[in-house]
């Protein structure tokens, strides 16, 4: 079936140039290409184009009342108004986390309890744009780059974190009784 209202090409399009933004954080732009196509992630460096937030997975899952990344990808892509975010199956440690790409300013000044920021200048292991499925690796985008500079607003971002850290230490609700 032939699509004709173009969506199909503008959604290639958008990742395509998503995906040139994001090199302009490699070391090496023939470097991070070859990686993303052999394993699908590649090291980049956030700082300048972009700052990044991990999240334990178990957070934003208490966040959402679900338990699975693919479950929770269309509640974080609404929530988050389409800010990309990736899953990585060993983000902190042995556990899983989400990343979520959000201004650089931001970074530099995020203190929301349940999450750390991503050293700036530090590599951090991305995904390949294409990469938006759970078979693709152990890391792929929950909510995929929807083009070059669109990042997590961090206010809805930072409301989940909370109310998932909140769930997870019972803190939620200010305390018993009057």
């Amino acid at each position: 079936m032939t699509d004709l209202t173009g969506k199909g090409a503008l959604a290639r399009e958008r990742t395509l140039a998503g995906e040139h933004w994001l090199l302009g954080a490699a070391s090496s732009v023939r470097a991070a290409r070859a990686d993303w196509a052999e394993n699908g992630t590649t090291f980049l460096t956030p700082g300048a184009l972009f700052g990044a937030v991990l999240v334990r997975a178990a957070v934003v899952h208490a966040a959402l009342l679900l338990d699975d990344p693919v479950k929770c990808a269309a509640p974080l892509r609404t929530r988050l108004g389409g800010g990309p975010v990736f899953y990585a199956e060993q983000k902190f440690g042995r556990e899983a986390g989400y990343v979520a790409l959000v201004p650089a300013s931001v970074a530099m000044v995020w203190s929301v309890p349940g999450s750390v920021t991503h050293h700036r200048n530090a590599l951090l292991q991305i995904p390949a744009p294409g990469n938006v499925r759970s078979d693709q690796g152990a890391a792929w985008w929950v909510v995929p780059l929807d083009g070059p500079g669109v990042l997590c607003d961090p206010q809805p971002f930072a409301t989940l974190i909370s109310h998932g850290h909140g769930v997870l230490t019972g803190s939620l609700g200010g305390g018993r009784g009057a």
